[in-house]
């Protein structure tokens, strides 16, 4: 056993006072309180939170997840867990069908040695031409065209994103999410009347909001609809998935959703690209006919030939520190990269300090809240020194 002693540790959204977290020879929580066993690490008043979950990632360090190699994921897993995520997902970028399903088994082969693999998120290929973003748009097509690489996949694929203005979007909503996959709505061009009937089949959040998700339109009348931004902010079922790194979302803009949504409704993801972790220039991501030509300049990863952005290089435990920074309460900035992502991929055994969850903890400054250590089933893995 273990007992981290004198430590502020974050359960239930809210910071407990000083006491102490045990922890199992099995690498489980088993005591919040005044117990102390085994080996002792003291601490002095440090906040605690369990390690930071980020269930939407496409690499780093130099690696894609689309790149079927044990390398390549054994890579993204030590640069997540380097930045205080213990749990994550590796999402596909758009792809043929055998790439696709290419990366998903090299993913379900990968035993990790750093962070955890929490199930495979699927970005693509079921996205709207008009909102592409990164994606290749000769490579998207439908649910209806081929859902193999899904079906097939059932052990491993725990999130897919789909346009809900794509051909059979409600059905494949309807039938995947009753198999335990949880159905994320963007890179659309939707309005309300096809949003509404792929929430009602099961669609429980919006993939990087204000990214690549529609605003209001009109269609073949002169009627407005809402676009999937607007019923991602009022529809009480959704939760939001922000890239808090100050550009994709403006903290202004953050504060507006916040506001709108609740610590609660809003999941922290970082979208980080493989050139995450790396120093500027010029790079590529994706592989095979995904590949691109990208830069990271100023913090950020644009597409040059589009003259947007490409996807984040912040890590969440990044995100949480500025958006602590900018005024948001530490426990519900934390909570919103632990006990959200969590819930919305089904797993209760991580995202919360508490007795039975996995004892994947970070310990966090005083002042900052950065990550100072972080602890994996109990033993200590990384301590900035």
């Amino acid at each position: 056993m273990i007992t981290l002693v004198n430590v502020r540790p974050l359960s239930g959204g809210k910071f407990l006072s000083n006491c102490n977290v045990t922890i199992g020879d099995d690498g489980k929580i088993v005591a919040v309180g005044n117990q102390t066993e085994g080996e002792v690490i003291r601490f002095e008043g440090e906040p605690v939170a369990a390690g930071y979950i980020d269930i939407h990632t496409h690499g780093g360090y130099g690696k894609d997840c689309m790149e079927p190699t044990y390398e390549c994921i054994d890579t993204i897993a030590r640069y997540h867990l380097d930045t205080g995520i213990t749990s994550f997902c590796p999402t596909t970028m758009t792809a043929s069908p055998e790439d696709i399903n290419k990366a998903v088994d090299n993913i379900r082969k990968y035993d990790s040695r750093y962070a955890r693999i929490a199930g495979v998120h699927l970005e693509g290929p079921y996205l709207s031409q008009k909102a592409a973003g990164a994606h290749p748009p000769h490579l998207l097509i439908s649910p209806l065209d081929d859902d193999s690489f899904v079906r097939n996949n059932l052990d491993i694929v725990k999130r897919v994103t789909i346009a809900p203005n794509v051909r059979g979007s409600a059905e494949f909503t309807a039938e995947y999410s009753k198999k335990g996959v949880q159905i994320s709505l963007g890179h659309d061009n939707s309005i309300d009347d096809e949003i509404y009937p792929c929430i009602d089949a099961g669609a429980t959040s919006v993939t990087h909001m204000y990214n690549c998700t529609s605003r209001p339109s009109r269609r073949d009348n002169p009627k407005k609809h809402l676009g999937l931004t607007e019923v991602g902010l009022i529809d009480n079922r959704i939760t939001t998935e922000i890239i808090a790194d100050d550009r994709h979302v403006a903290n202004t803009l953050f504060k507006m959703i916040y506001k709108l949504k609740g610590y609660r409704r809003i999941c922290l993801v970082s979208d980080s690209l493989s050139v995450a972790g790396m120093p500027a220039g010029d790079y590529y991501i994706g592989a095979g006919d995904s590949k691109q030509s990208i830069r990271v300049e100023d913090g950020v990863a644009v597409l040059p030939s589009e003259n947007t952005y490409a996807g984040s290089v912040t890590p969440v435990s990044k995100m949480v520190c500025n958006l602590i920074g900018c005024g948001i309460a530490p426990a519900h900035a934390i909570y919103m990269a632990t006990k959200v992502p969590a819930r919305l991929i089904g797993r209760k055994d991580i995202g919360d300090i508490k007795v039975g969850c996995l004892a994947d903890i970070n310990v966090l400054d005083k002042e900052d809240y950065s990550v100072k250590a972080t602890f994996l089933g109990g033993q200590e893995v990384r301590y900035r020194r």
